[in-house]
């Protein structure tokens, strides 16, 4: 069950979305831009090693043409003042140095195997172009094989000078583009599916299981943190509550005697057919009011209906829960005793037959005692026998208020 502070509305949830897929973007476009930049064809690279590979050429044309140190040097100054964002250094290998001896005033420098660029903090891109030996070189190389580092040419220039062509832009573009709109909706499937669309989905598996299997009383339970969804459940947990219970009352009132709260005919059909596999074996005793049409004659309608409510009141005081009482006429009741004895059965009415006599109903008129005939049947198979059984009962209950009429 979440809390109330985590259920928010579907725009909250939209905006963390966006939220979300944003940096998701841009940790996405961040790996891609460090992707580029290391491979072969990020054109920083490609440029900067264009432009070295251009001075290294100016270099050793000078070398094939004879110059020595002093030319190389002078053409070394004359590159660095003539571009003034544009800083050279020239740096010879260990396998130079060992045919022609070390060069006074070299920087000490690391021996590179391949090209590295480096942006520094201060906007300078410090770039090494790593010279190799070539077949040509071995002429005078004789130290040497082909593909060994000769030396290293560093290049140092202000990123601002770095020029980038229009087609490399639209391509970053597209790709800022295509990897924006592919987190967007990456998050959005993955935040919609695990708090909107599977607890949808989960709702309407719960409905439709309350509708096929008839269980009102089942409460939809949903895990979501969408507050439109969580209404939504509220609001179908709190009709369906009003639809049980107002099934539940047109039911009761179907199977209910609305004056005396006593099962109906309807009811009494229901356990019967309940009953119908179990051959229940059972007791019956039917009621009949004694002398009731001269109490509604002399009293009224009124007292005659607390009359009946006064026996039903007593008659469920003495049966147990298992037990049934049906109004099955106007002043005619019967009780239905499962697993009943006709010795229980007849102790349980004799009962009832004593209250009623000891607890007289008393009204504005008068005090009126309530008196009735009774008749007990018994049978071991009540599905089958019912109609045996209930003309059996009727013929002791006819007897029963015969011999009081006598005795009267």
């Amino acid at each position: 069950m979440k809390k109330a502070s985590d259920i928010k509305r579907f725009g909250s949830f939209v905006k963390q979305v966006v939220a979300l897929s944003a940096i998701f973007g841009i940790t996405i476009f961040g790996l891609y831009w460090i992707m580029v930049s290391q491979s072969n064809q990020n054109p920083v690279k490609d440029q900067t090693k264009q432009t070295g590979r251009m001075i290294f050429t100016m270099y050793y044309t000078a070398m094939q043409n004879g110059w020595g140190k002093h030319e190389i040097d002078t053409m070394t100054e004359r590159i660095n003042d003539g571009q003034k964002n544009l800083h050279v250094k020239l740096y010879r290998g260990p396998l130079v140095d060992a045919l022609y001896g070390k060069r006074e005033g070299q920087s000490p420098f690391e021996m590179m195997n391949q090209d590295e660029m480096e942006l520094f903090e201060n906007g300078m891109i410090h770039y090494h172009y790593t010279i190799k030996f070539e077949q040509t070189c071995l002429k005078c190389h004789t130290n040497a094989k082909v593909g060994e580092g000769a030396g290293m040419l560093e290049l140092v220039f202000p990123m601002g000078e770095f020029w980038v062509s229009s087609t490399y832009v639209f391509k970053i573009i597209v790709a800022i583009f295509i990897v924006t709109l592919f987190s967007i909706s990456f998050v959005l499937y993955i935040m919609l599916k695990r708090q909107f669309i599977n607890p949808l989905d989960n709702f309407v598996d719960q409905v439709d299981s309350v509708v096929t299997k008839h269980n009102l009383r089942k409460e939809i339970v949903l895990n979501t943190s969408i507050a439109e969804l969580d209404h939504l459940k509220n609001v179908f947990n709190k009709i369906r509550g009003e639809l049980a219970d107002s099934f539940e009352s047109i039911q009761t009132s179907a199977e209910v005697d609305e004056l005396t709260g006593a099962y109906n005919r309807l009811k009494l059909n229901q356990v019967l057919a309940q009953y119908g596999q179990s051959h229940l074996s059972a007791s019956i005793i039917l009621f009949d009011l004694d002398k009731f049409k001269p109490i509604n004659d002399t009293y009224g309608h009124d007292v005659g209906d607390e009359v009946l409510k006064r026996f039903v009141s007593v008659v469920r005081q003495n049966l147990k829960g298992r037990d049934y009482l049906f109004r099955i006429g106007g002043d005619e009741f019967m009780a239905l005793l499962p697993n009943t004895s006709t010795e229980d059965a007849g102790s349980i009415a004799r009962q009832i037959d004593s209250e009623l006599l000891n607890t007289p109903c008393i009204c504005e008129n008068g005090i009126i005692t309530i008196e009735c005939s009774y008749g007990i049947a018994y049978s071991d198979d009540t599905t089958h026998t019912f109609n045996e059984l209930f003309r059996s009962a009727d013929q002791s209950m006819f007897s029963d208020k015969k011999a009081k009429d006598a005795a009267r």
